[in-house]
């Protein structure tokens, strides 16, 4: 299952170009992201997604850990942004994703700003 969450990080979230299709291929239309303290459901996730890309030039995400359990995986990772307006930022994340029937529906996530402006703090659940 890390190949799985590598997978959409790599295609996704580090891929500078937004593609429907390809969050089609991995997410649930019944998933849910609990981030912070914020829910997201699937279209919302899009539209956070697509803010993504309007904000962010490039972004490297890094394991640190991970651990599974049946069909969820725990990952800690790291998240680079260079935004483009040129700053960087730095986020450490720790969620928690379910599979089911080969997608992912539903991520319970927590992120903490290490590095970079206050005003990037919600960039991992901003719509």
């Amino acid at each position: 299952m890390k190949q799985i969450i590598q997978q959409v990080f790599i295609s996704i979230l580090e891929n500078p170009v937004f593609d429907l299709s390809l969050i089609e291929k991995y997410f649930s239309k019944d998933y849910i992201q609990f981030v912070d303290h914020t829910q997201l459901n699937y279209e919302e996730f899009i539209l956070h997604i697509q803010k993504l890309k309007e904000k962010v030039a490039e972004q490297k995400i890094d394991f640190i850990n991970y651990a599974e359990n049946g069909n969820i995986i725990f990952t800690h990772h790291v998240a680079k942004s260079v935004l483009k307006n040129g700053s960087i930022v730095l986020h450490k994340v720790l969620a928690e994703f379910t599979i089911q029937k080969g997608k992912i529906i539903r991520c319970d996530e927590l992120t903490l700003l290490l590095e970079g402006d206050f005003s990037a703090k919600n960039l991992g659940s901003e719509v």
